[in-house]
């Protein structure tokens, strides 16, 4: 049996050390350069946080708590606040178009103040102190509401964990922005005779694939102003937008949205080069009701759903889409979603506030 002497076995016997040796440094580099790739992300994640300097809790009225979660800066140049609110009832009123004459209207959702009916009156909701079906309590005593959706059986499809928008929209400079006034209300959209326009009533299937450019690749701006065919297993997202240019005289008018006006539009990707025309010059947030549905083979495709205000057979299923907004908010409270999330151009996600509070989550 040959045994291995001298230099060469010497060489042989080191061989395995030295391997080993650079294992572990190539170990060590590469638990280095993961801790280092971990920091720098964790830096630029950190890079789009607010800092923000929450007041005490002793100071915060009932409905706002303390909150840790993180407020961002906008990536595309907007100011967006978002909050929650449930359905509260169903009836056939509607204190805008028709006060005073009890189920005179199509059947509608009411979301927000939870007594909304024919004698609704922007005075009871600035009078009211009871919790709504919204965040924060008592504080967001608005009155929000839409027509019913159908499936195509008949049955009402509810609307499920709906989001509220108030943000700057992607036409007038988000410093620009103004809180709305207490007592305003307005109508977006219609259930007239004649189509509906886009601009105020918007739907899409998850899967299209808008055209650029576009403000926000995230929040594409593909919409058609009717059901369209998403198929099932698709997601159908639709929402209602408000005007956000006030008259700055009147809280209301004779058909409750002369007082307002669309802006002036910006054009995709240049965000906030739009205006109030000079009829309407005050900015205010752009609200509108977001609602998304997964549709599925039970509720069939949804361009044969409709709307409890599709009258018009001659027009596609859902060209009636409208809302109505009665502003209830707490007036400081508002002030802090315009000044703190809006004018900074910082997006506050859902019930932030922008200053390290939010409003009381539902349960």
């Amino acid at each position: 049996m040959n045994e291995v002497t001298g230099l060469d076995g010497l060489k042989r016997s080191s061989r395995p050390r030295f391997l080993g040796r650079k294992l572990v440094a190539l170990v060590v580099l590469v638990m280095l350069l993961g801790a280092y790739l971990a920091l720098d992300a964790y830096v630029w994640s950190q890079r789009d946080v607010v800092k923000t300097n929450p007041p005490p809790a002793s100071e915060l009225q009932p409905g706002r708590v303390l909150s840790d979660e993180p407020v961002y800066i906008s990536g595309v140049g907007t100011g967006n606040f978002r909050t929650r609110c449930d359905e509260s009832h169903i009836n056939h009123d509607d204190p805008l178009v028709y006060p005073g004459q009890v189920d005179a209207a199509h059947e509608h959702v009411f979301f927000g103040f939870p007594e909304t009916d024919a004698f609704t009156t922007v005075d009871d909701l600035i009078n009211a102190t009871a919790p709504t079906t919204c965040e924060g309590g008592s504080l967001n005593q608005a009155a929000y509401w839409v027509p019913s959706l159908y499936a195509a059986d008949g049955t009402r499809v509810p609307y499920i964990e709906p989001l509220f928008y108030y943000k700057s929209g992607f036409h007038i400079p988000a410093d620009l922005i103004q809180a709305p006034p207490e007592g305003l209300v307005m109508i977006a959209g219609h259930d007239r005779p004649e189509p509906q326009d886009v601009i105020s009533a918007k739907y899409r299937c998850e899967h299209w694939e808008a055209p650029s450019p576009q403000f926000d690749e995230g929040d594409p701006m593909d919409h058609v102003p009717y059901l369209p065919e998403c198929q099932p297993g698709e997601l159908l997202e639709f929402r209602v937008v408000f005007p956000q240019c006030w008259d700055g005289v009147n809280l209301t008018s004779d058909n409750q949205r002369s007082h307002m006006s669309y802006p002036i539009l910006a054009e995709a990707p240049h965000t906030g080069t739009g205006q109030c025309p000079d009829s309407h010059p005050v900015p205010i947030p752009e609200i509108s009701y977001k609602f998304a549905y997964w549709v599925t083979e039970e509720t069939g495709p949804s361009d044969t759903w409709y709307l409890s205000s599709d009258m018009n057979a001659s027009h596609p299923r859902g060209s009636s889409l409208h809302g109505d907004w009665l502003n209830g908010w707490d007036a400081d409270i508002m002030d802090l979603i315009v000044q703190n999330c809006i004018n900074p151009r910082y997006d506050c996600g859902v019930g932030l506030l922008g200053d390290g509070t939010r409003l009381q989550e539902l349960d």
